[in-house]
């Protein structure tokens, strides 16, 4: 089986680059692409306006539970371990199943994901702890926040399979394993596997640009002409 977490640039690299991009950015170059449903709702953003999460994905499908089942939480340890075999840093994306009661994210969780190579968590759901999520400077994109335990409320059922999290266009959008996460004050867009490096590239570029147009009027030149010979605003 191919290795998800596999692509033509290390993904050290690509998540340098990709911090380096914004999400308004990415987003134009998918919609150019054919891919204009890639951007998750517009409620789910940084909890610190300056935070900005840029990575693979480690997913995870969690489900509502009343019943507090002892084996459905003690088999999460498991998956911080499946997260440290990846041997990436990787984003912890979560599918509440769009439960609104609990905190599906909080220190805890911060905590030993750092250990296992998690460098930021995005919740389609709530998360808490949060003074202790900034003191140690750990970016989590969120629903919502609560104080709600999630225990006899919500539970971890399953992980690395493809999950579903709201979309801004489309009721859902789809994230499996390796998919690229960037993420900003604006929102988070998510890239298919297949084409992140393409879709780097092509941001960059768009980004260089972008700033060319943008001396150019700051130059004091005719906004006509500036337009006319780039086409972009």
């Amino acid at each position: 089986m191919t290795n998800p977490y596999e692509y033509a640039v290390s993904v050290p690299e690509l998540i340098e680059r990709y911090r380096a991009t914004y999400s308004g950015a990415v987003y134009d170059v998918l919609d150019a692409m054919g891919y204009p449903h890639q951007a998750l709702a517009s409620d789910i953003k940084p909890v610190d306006n300056r935070w900005v999460i840029a990575g693979p994905a480690f997913t995870l499908k969690g489900i509502p539970e009343p019943t507090g089942d002892e084996r459905l939480r003690a088999r999460r340890i498991h998956m911080f371990e499946a997260m440290k075999d990846v041997g990436v840093p990787i984003i912890d994306v979560r599918d509440c199943s769009f439960d609104m009661q609990a905190a599906h994210y909080g220190e805890m969780n911060a905590t030993v994901g750092a250990s296992c190579g998690v460098i930021g968590a995005l919740v389609d759901g709530g998360s808490r702890d949060t003074r202790f999520l900034l003191e140690r400077d750990f970016p989590v994109f969120a629903r919502y926040l609560t104080p709600v335990e999630a225990v006899k409320r919500w539970s971890y059922y399953d992980w690395q399979l493809t999950i579903a999290l709201r979309g801004a266009l489309t009721s859902i959008v789809v994230v499996s394993p390796g998919d690229f996460i960037m993420g900003d004050l604006d929102g988070v867009v998510v890239i298919p596997r297949d084409i992140v490096v393409e879709v780097l590239e092509k941001t960059e570029e768009l980004i260089r640009h972008e700033d060319q147009v943008r001396e150019e009027f700051n130059d004091g030149q005719d906004p006509v002409e500036v337009y006319r010979r780039h086409g972009r605003l």
